[in-house]
């Protein structure tokens, strides 16, 4: 018997070592090399072809979404590669796991994941592992706002791949870079790195690689206004996308798309991509981009003035929001989820909503809740003044205050 899970293991290590790099594996080969894996984890002596094995489908089991029960096996085989295998291998699976905890938005976890991987890269002398880790490291810092050490990391990544003259992991490194500044309205910072990493995916000609830096630059041109651009740049995305086969990044797209007809507006066209976008995270367990769909879908039926479905919407929202435990993200559904309530004239349920939303952001000094808060701070206002009610003068500054965009 183990004869035969050795040999259908290997049958299918070289199948996928025969593939180029942006063919997808089929979703029952997948579940194959599924079967194969648990099979070849029970047989001691063939821990290598096992490693092997799980680090060559990973791209395609990231690709495909099955991010919970991959997540799963990857503990067991970094779990087994502490205690029997080595630092190297440990270092390589908790890698892999910090990329799929990143994709289900488990930020912690993946922090966690990294920082180990980082150490034991250190302690081996791995170059190439230290600056992947490097990278991935300094893009998770940048989601959760801590952008001076993100920008240090992915320059120190950006340097390191030069110097090892790895021209694909210096495309992933030069947009990550481009991310840390562009989340902090650096966009002419950003655009030269973009612009870098795309022509370096064209030199490699990865698809894959290619339309994740497509689909950022169209985020930046629609953030600077260029809403034609950013489409073009969206749909150019999308067709990438598509053609590897990576349906999880398409519905990502698709929330790029419903924000351009959401500001155009074309409140429609922009339903229908953000329900697209919504019905593939839900099944990937994507709880970060699903809970932003609802959100976007709860702004899109508000002004449709279809008020059960916003509200439906923006509950699902929240309940997401919640469960991740995301302060900034839940006070913007409640602020959003107030002016449904006070466009419908229910006075309490706003100010329900309202003081739940106060309560997180007030004593919060992280620049990206000062224009959160000026906003809510304006729709205590206009509800005391449709009210009557006597609550304390919040502080707001002098001039406009621009709604900030839906999440991209």
């Amino acid at each position: 018997m183990k004869r035969i899970i050795v040999a259908n293991a290997r049958y299918w290590l070289d199948a996928l070592n025969a593939r180029v790099e942006d063919d997808l594996l089929p979703e029952a080969d997948i579940r194959s090399v599924a079967r194969a894996l648990e099979a070849a984890i029970t047989v001691p002596e063939a821990w290598d072809l096992t490693r092997a094995l799980a680090l060559a489908v990973h791209p395609h089991m990231e690709r495909r979404g099955y991010w919970t029960d991959w997540d799963g096996f990857l503990r067991v085989l970094a779990a087994h590669a502490r205690q029997r295998a080595g630092a190297t291998a440990e270092a390589e699976l908790l890698a892999r796991r910090g990329v799929i905890q990143r994709q289900r938005g488990a930020y912690q976890a993946a922090a966690a994941s990294y920082r180990r991987a980082w150490w034991l890269w250190r302690w081996t002398g791995g170059q190439l592992g230290l600056a992947q880790t490097l990278s991935n490291l300094g893009d998770l810092y940048r989601l959760q706002g801590r952008f001076r050490r993100a920008e240090i990391l992915c320059q120190q990544a950006v340097a390191l791949f030069g110097v090892l003259e790895d021209t694909a992991r210096l495309a992933y490194a030069e947009n990550h870079l481009a991310l840390v500044y562009f989340d902090q309205g650096r966009y002419a910072e950003a655009l030269p790195h973009l612009t870098r990493s795309k022509t370096l995916w064209q030199e490699t000609g990865n698809r894959h690689g290619l339309a994740k830096t497509l689909q950022n630059l169209g985020e930046l041109y629609r953030c600077t206004g260029d809403l034609g651009l950013a489409m073009a740049f969206f749909r150019q995305a999308i067709h990438h996308y598509r053609a590897v086969g990576d349906e999880i990044h398409v519905a990502r797209t698709q929330l790029n798309v419903g924000n351009v007809y959401l500001r155009q507006p074309d409140l429609l066209r922009a339903a229908e991509a953000y329900s697209q976008a919504e019905s593939v995270l839900k099944r990937a367990g994507d709880s970060l981009d699903l809970a932003r769909a609802r959100h976007n879908l709860g702004m899109v039926y508000t002004r449709l003035e279809d008020w059960s479905e916003a509200e439906a919407c923006f509950e699902r929202a929240l309940e997401g929001w919640r469960n991740r435990g995301d302060a900034w993200n839940l006070a913007n559904t409640l602020g959003e989820f107030a002016e449904l309530h006070l466009t419908c004239g229910r006075w309490t349920r706003a100010q329900t909503c309202l003081d739940e939303a106060w309560e997180l952001v007030a004593e919060r000094q992280e620049a990206p809740y000062e224009p959160l808060r000026r906003e809510l701070a304006e729709r205590r206002q206009k509800l005391r003044r449709l009210t009557g009610l006597e609550w304390p003068e919040d502080e707001v500054g002098p001039g406009d205050n621009p709604r900030p965009t839906p999440s991209p």
